[in-house]
């Protein structure tokens, strides 16, 4: 008797070639970004983004506007101090997130750091995530949301599901100082 032929598709040459890519890409970006920063990796994948066409693009490889209503103010430090303060504070930089900037007197402003603050640690429910742009005047303007955690709860992440850039914004608010 013939065994049933086999119903699972047998893995492409291409698969097989994009995980051993991605097996030393990733721990090669990961290596450079500690060594850089991530904020620098960051900046530098969002300012290539930023040159492909948006048309069609998912918005995991596209570089979007932060809502305006996650402004949360400044801060009277440079982004390089505030970088550096706010694992004082509680926060961790965000390596995987979706790129931002905005356009502002005729030229684009980059985000130059992704913050995550995680009341109840990296397995909690919500995380309150923030965002820096460098301002005009060498200070820092911070951008927040309160949403879940993706490593928790990653479909209601992308969903969106209690995200509410006001509470963001008040909790970015006590744990920055001079956040105004």
């Amino acid at each position: 008797m013939d065994a049933a032929p086999s119903r699972r598709r047998p893995f492409r040459a291409s698969a097989v070639r994009a995980f051993a890519a991605l097996a030393v890409v990733a721990p090669a970006a990961f290596l450079l970004g500690r060594a850089v920063g991530f904020w620098r990796v960051r900046l530098v994948v969002g300012r290539l983004l930023a040159l492909l066409p948006d048309e069609g693009a998912p918005d995991h490889v596209r570089v979007l506007p932060p809502p305006a209503d996650e402004y949360a103010g400044t801060v009277p430090t440079s982004p390089a101090e505030t970088r550096a303060m706010l694992p004082n504070r509680g926060f961790s930089e965000l390596i995987r997130a979706y790129f931002h900037a905005y356009e502002r007197d005729g030229e684009t402003v980059h985000e130059v750091g992704s913050f995550v603050h995680r009341p109840e640690g990296i397995t909690g429910d919500w995380q309150v995530h923030v965002r820096l742009f460098p301002a005009p005047d060498g200070s820092t303007e911070v951008w927040a949301h309160w949403e879940r955690n993706p490593y928790v709860a990653p479909l209601a992440h992308l969903r969106m599901e209690g995200y509410d850039p006001a509470r963001g914004e008040r909790i970015a608010a006590e744990l920055i100082d001079d956040l105004r």
